[in-house]
């Protein structure tokens, strides 16, 4: 009897191996994709088409690095490079970030796909309940760092290296990409702050009430953890991460306070 148990989870392994390396190969192909080809546009009967041109030099990942940047970067600030590898361990990081946000669908449906068998039909609709709120909730924490709080945020600190008498400002391309990524996708899990609330609330491990009863850690840890995952040590970026979260935690006890009310009807 012990052998068709074993080769159950052989056969298990196997399928996990498999859905790794189409997701890794995703990742992969798309990783050079972006690191050799230039997006440009061609005029075919008065119709701009984008179509995709071999150019390692600025490939698209450079073309995607110089939009962020310019449309982040202060006016007054001059970005720099301080090392000569920068510049392309830059391209790298953006091109991996590229490829991971691009082939995420793909990773995803793989996953997914070699869990589904296990679950229960209930299980894979709570699944379901929870995924499209959870990325759209990350997308919009997303969408505000990148066009609401890093805008001010790299104003607001430039200024006041202005106001200390720096005569020239100075914005290394890697320090730019690192605060960047770390803010925006540290927005991006905050605001899954909701959705972590009312998991636990719907799966019993955490009544509503527990929410409102200790309310007062809870505004202490994410004061602790806007401070953990913003990049810079002035207290503003973790503010402008720290309060709207605290909204969040408003709204993740309102929806499990409903949830305990719908149930109970």
């Amino acid at each position: 009897m012990a052998q068709p148990s074993t080769m159950r989870i052989f056969e298990h392994l196997e399928e996990l191996r498999g859905r790794l390396k189409w997701s890794f190969l995703t990742v992969f192909f798309l990783f050079i994709f972006f690191v050799t080809f230039q997006a440009r546009v061609a005029d075919v009967g008065g119709v701009s088409v984008p179509y995709p041109y071999p150019d390692p030099l600025r490939p698209f990942a450079s073309q995607f690095f110089n939009l962020t940047l310019t449309f982040l970067k202060p006016d007054f600030v001059e970005a720099v490079v301080l090392s000569p590898a920068e510049s392309w361990i830059v391209q790298m990081k953006t091109a991996v970030f590229l490829a991971v946000l691009v082939g995420l669908p793909m990773v995803s449906y793989q996953m997914a796909s070699f869990i589904a068998p296990a679950l229960y039909e209930r299980e894979r609709r709570a699944i379901l309940v929870l995924v499209v709120p959870s990325l759209l909730l990350f997308a919009a924490g997303v969408a505000l760092a990148m066009f609401v709080v890093l805008p001010i945020t790299f104003s607001f600190l430039y200024s006041i290296a202005s106001g200390l008498g720096a005569q020239r400002l100075f914005l290394p391309l890697e320090e730019f990409l690192n605060f960047t990524l770390i803010f925006t996708l540290g927005f991006g899990l905050a605001f899954e702050l909701p959705v972590v609330m009312y998991a636990l609330s719907a799966t019993g491990i955490v009544r509503a009430a527990t929410w409102k009863k200790y309310w007062r850690f809870a505004v202490i840890g994410i004061f602790v953890f806007g401070a953990m995952i913003t990049p810079d040590g002035s207290g503003v970026t973790m503010m402008l991460v720290s309060l709207p979260m605290l909204g969040l935690y408003l709204a993740g006890y309102v929806a499990a306070l409903a949830h305990e009310r719908n149930v109970r009807k």
